[in-house]
């Protein structure tokens, strides 16, 4: 990771050019603050001003002991106003959203010295990768709720389509750089952990795949000229209810390799209980609410495709709360 790579991260600026944003606000804040401190605000027999005129007696001796002076009191002063210095920046530069284009966030610098701190690196990764898709799944949701044939809807698709091509990219380049950390010395829990991301990256991208699966499932519907009623919105909603808190829990476990409790990992399996008993209430409801013309049979086979899908992002969560457990035995 270079150097700007870092100040960026450090200073929570979304990208370099904000950092230069930062730098040149200080530079020309630095002037202003020794203008003020020399344009006569201070009475001359202030015990600054008596200080800078005894350093007259030598100027080289002076100009060194005020270049110091300076920089001292820049530090103390510049130091306590880092947060507003961002806040301004960040508001005056415009910059892309990170979540509207291909960015890696931990591991885009490349290999540490350190083997096992590039497997760090690799883990937080995954989180970002875990909320980009968590925010995917949002996103189809809003747009099962989004007008046919508006301009919302086909905008929203389209961003659902790039966050798919984007997780193809997330998932092939941390499986490189993980493939990578695997040829350095790695100790047996370091071999085990590369194991258990490559699983995770890859079942979070089949996450990201069912998501899209649904927008495709939804462009289907609005060829056909299908409609849903209340009810089948209503149960398409209480099952996103149900995925999501699985993916949040999911999120907690990876944001916290560390320190995962066995309580938390309960919980995941309670939610995929819950997840695939309500996957069967509906498809058994499906068929009678078919017979009795709750609604045409062509939007219940698109509902029920829909409802397949999640229950499916419902067995990929598991499967990587199942690769978690798994790797929390083998540190036990």
């Amino acid at each position: 990771m270079n150097l700007t790579t870092w100040l960026t991260e450090a200073f929570g600026f979304g990208n370099p050019t904000e950092l230069v944003g930062f730098v040149k606000h200080i530079e020309l804040t630095q002037p202003e603050l020794y203008n003020h401190l020399f344009d006569n605000s201070l009475p001359a027999g202030h015990d600054v001003m008596m200080k800078i005129a005894m350093m007259q007696t030598s100027v080289s001796y002076g100009l060194s002991m005020f270049h110091t002076a300076f920089n001292i009191v820049n530090l103390s002063v510049m130091i306590w106003l880092t947060n507003v210095y961002v806040k301004i920046v960040v508001a005056l530069v415009p910059g892309k959203s990170e979540d509207e284009e291909f960015q890696l966030k931990f591991i885009s610098g490349g290999l540490l010295n350190a083997s096992e701190l590039n497997l760090a690196q690799a883990e937080k990764e995954l989180v970002v990768y875990s909320q980009r898709v968590q925010r995917m799944i949002g996103m189809v949701q809003n747009l099962i709720h989004t007008r046919d044939g508006s301009s919302d809807f086909t905008h929203l698709f389209t961003r659902i389509e790039k966050y798919e091509e984007i997780s193809d990219r997330m998932e092939i380049e941390i499986a490189s750089y993980l493939n990578r950390c695997s040829e350095g010395r790695l100790s047996n829990e370091g071999k085990h952990r590369i194991a258990s991301m490559l699983t995770i990256v890859s079942e979070i991208e089949s996450i990201a795949d069912s998501c899209y699966s649904i927008s495709k499932t939804l462009i289907r519907k609005r060829e056909s000229k299908v409609e849903f009623n209340d009810e089948i919105y209503g149960n398409i909603d209480a099952m996103f209810t149900e995925v999501e808190a699985a993916m949040t829990n999911m999120l907690y476990l990876l944001s916290n390799l560390e320190h995962e409790r066995e309580q938390d990992i309960i919980v995941s399996y309670n939610r995929e209980r819950e997840i695939n008993n309500l996957r069967n209430q509906l498809r058994t409801a499906n068929i009678a609410n078919i017979n009795d013309h709750h609604y045409e049979y062509q939007a219940g086979i698109y509902y029920m495709d829909i409802i397949g899908d999640l229950e499916k992002t419902g067995d990929y969560i598991i499967n990587v709360v199942d690769t978690i457990k798994e790797q929390m035995r083998t540190r036990a």
